[in-house]
């Protein structure tokens, strides 16, 4: 797939060897723009073990998109039931940001759940994540939830989101 500027885009499946790099870099970008403290890598770690160990290869995927061969953002979706999915470790790098690649992501991930009769969406992210919020919002997704808590060395407010397919 072509973007601009002769940019080849290429959406791929999760592979083991991603791991690492999906952790390392959920903890720099949370760290750099949001203040996020080591707890939060332990977090995503902990959950995509936990992913990886009981991947349903039929209900679940995780995507990283590279950008000229080089991971620049990544999307997932997590079976909770049969007929419930959860979009997970939503990560766009800054310096792609503006440039459609969100919206590829969203797209795969949201196309993927319509393919495997999924039902509903959720998601929970934190409030200050403005245009990831206005992402969610554009798709239809809604707020349903708001908990506000000390977590990764803040205070935040976690918001879940949903969607009916």
């Amino acid at each position: 797939m072509e973007m601009k500027n002769n940019t080849i885009l290429e959406i791929r499946d999760f592979q083991l060897q991603d791991s690492e790099w999906v952790i390392r870099k959920h903890l720099d970008l949370y760290q750099v723009e949001y203040g996020f403290d080591n707890t939060f890598e332990q977090y995503v770690a902990e959950d995509l073990y936990k992913f990886q160990e009981g991947f349903d290869e039929k209900k679940e995927n995780l995507w990283v998109a590279e950008v000229n061969g080089k991971p620049e953002g990544m999307i997932a979706i997590v079976k909770v039931d049969d007929e419930t999915a959860q979009l997970r470790w939503f990560l766009i790098d800054p310096k792609m940001r503006g440039k459609g690649l969100g919206h590829k992501l969203m797209c795969t991930a949201l196309n993927f759940c319509k393919q495997k009769d999924y039902r509903h969406v959720l998601l929970w992210t934190i409030s200050i994540l403005e245009t990831a919020r206005y992402l969610y919002e554009s798709y239809g997704f809604t707020l349903s939830e708001t908990v506000k808590h000390r977590i990764w060395g803040k205070s935040l407010t976690e918001e879940r989101w949903d969607l009916s397919l």
